[in-house]
């Protein structure tokens, strides 16, 4: 069950995600906003994972499966994200991280700082903004998110045995 759920949130996500570059939001406050509806993907991928796993279970579930279950659909949507975060920076938009370097350049000559800070501002970018550092982020802004999607999804669907017999 959570390879299939695992997979089809992963798709919708990343299929959002390409939504989001195709208009330009990464780089907007809109962008900023737009990362809900991957968390909402994400959940509702668990959601439906552990409802299918409960009623194979004869409608119980406990807190520790459905935290589990909701996991390790997160981390299959993790690794899809991580995916097409490496390709997109690597291949589609290689550009980005001079783009963002040169951003940094620019707003650290309007605050007046010294060229070793203005360096070290490039550097940082530069590492944050490569393939493998959108990488890290996106996949670690996806586990962190599941983890809370996961416990709260654990917690609404969860049933001890002595509560299914009421």
């Amino acid at each position: 069950m959570e390879l299939k759920y695992g997979f089809l949130a992963g798709i919708f996500c990343v299929m959002w995600r390409s939504f989001e570059y195709y208009m330009g939001w990464p780089d907007t406050e809109t962008g900023s906003y737009s990362g809900y509806i991957g968390i909402l993907l994400i959940g509702s991928g668990a959601y439906l994972c552990v409802r299918e796993v409960r009623e194979l279970n004869g409608g119980v579930i406990r807190f520790g499966k459905a935290f589990y279950t909701g996991m390790v659909c997160s981390f299959i949507v993790c690794i899809m994200m991580g995916a097409q975060a490496y390709v997109y920076y690597k291949y589609v938009d290689p550009q980005r991280t001079e783009r963002m370097v040169h951003i940094f350049h620019d707003q650290g000559k309007k605050e007046n700082k010294s060229e070793s800070e203005i360096k070290n501002v490039e550097d940082n970018a530069r590492s944050f903004y490569s393939p493998l550092g959108q990488v890290q982020y996106d996949s670690g802004n996806t586990i962190i998110a599941g983890i809370f999607v996961s416990l709260v999804v654990a917690a609404i669907t969860s049933m001890k045995k002595n509560e299914s017999s009421r």
